[in-house]
């Protein structure tokens, strides 16, 4: 698939312009294809409800509550990923504010995974979200996409690594969204000023099933460091439709904890909801799992 541009490449930033060659491969083969869960090793028992803990000072999730804040955690349906299991869960204090909302993984859901790179619908694992989690944050559900041999920029992007998209948006409406080819008209829509960090870049066309681009230029990779975890904007429709953690194989395998703050726009839709000012990542050695979460919440 080619990649549409505006006229001339002038308004581009250097970055902007290298991640063409991303869209130009990465666009041209991606496809959704909802699975069903089947029964598997390791997957979560039907008991096995446990509050989980975002590591930090007092729990990193609860700063802005305070550590002794009381929280249940409520989870989504489980999906077969790799060896393993997947699934999305929310915590949310006993006075309805949501902390922390994420995907948990068991350790096999990291080994055997798929290794052709153009077969896109089984590298993709789409996860409902608890209907608590929607009741009071602005995520709709969560799709993981596998990246066997991550994929342009080479140097930049090209370890193998997952992305977690938190939609804002339906499940129809997010399959609903063309190819950039066929019809560019929402990808190139523009976004009203402040409903974006200002340091953020979009990346030139768009991906169907998901929408525009917008990465951070001064995340380390762009600045000579391996590429570990970085924080994506999709937009369609001039609309922000999804937050995205971008987490490499390693990096989660590694069991390190990673906290980082999510840069912030200025203006937030909808609105009247608690949007994430953070993600963490981490493994728990208690039960072996891994961990990725949009935490300390805030209303907006």
């Amino acid at each position: 698939m080619k990649t549409k541009f505006q006229p001339g490449l002038a308004g581009l930033t250097m970055p902007g312009i290298v991640m063409i060659t991303f869209l130009t491969i990465f666009i041209s083969c991606k496809k959704t294809d909802f699975k069903n869960s089947t029964p598997q090793s390791e997957s979560f028992a039907a008991n096995d409800n446990a509050t989980i803990v975002v590591p930090g000072a007092g729990n990193a999730a609860n700063r802005q509550a305070g550590a002794s804040v009381k929280y249940n955690t409520f989870y989504g349906p489980q999906v077969q990923m790799g060896n393993g299991h997947v699934r999305t869960w929310v915590n949310i204090s006993h006075d309805g504010q949501p902390l922390a909302v994420g995907v948990e993984m068991t350790d096999g859901a990291l080994s055997n995974l798929p290794q052709d790179p153009n077969d896109v619908a089984a590298a993709t694992w789409p996860l409902t979200l608890h209907q608590k989690a929607k009741a009071v944050t602005p995520f709709d559900h969560v799709v993981i996409d596998w990246n066997v041999n991550g994929h342009p920029p080479i140097g930049i992007y090209d370890q193998p690594h997952f992305d977690f998209h938190f939609y804002k948006i339906s499940t129809a409406t997010q399959m609903a969204i063309p190819p950039y080819e066929v019809d560019p008209t929402g990808f190139d829509t523009p976004l009203p000023a402040g409903y974006m960090p200002p340091i953020y870049v979009r990346i030139p066309g768009g991906v169907p099933q998901m929408g525009a681009h917008w990465f951070d230029p001064t995340s380390p990779e762009w600045h000579g460091q391996l590429f570990t975890n970085t924080f994506i904007y999709g937009t369609y429709g001039g609309h922000v439709i999804f937050e995205e953690p971008m987490i490499t194989l390693a990096t989660l395998q590694s069991g390190n904890t990673i906290q980082k703050d999510i840069p912030q726009p200025q203006y937030f839709d909808p609105t009247h909801t608690y949007y994430p000012t953070a993600y963490s990542i981490w493994k728990n050695p208690a039960n072996g799992r891994h961990y990725v979460s949009l935490n300390n919440m805030v209303w907006r």
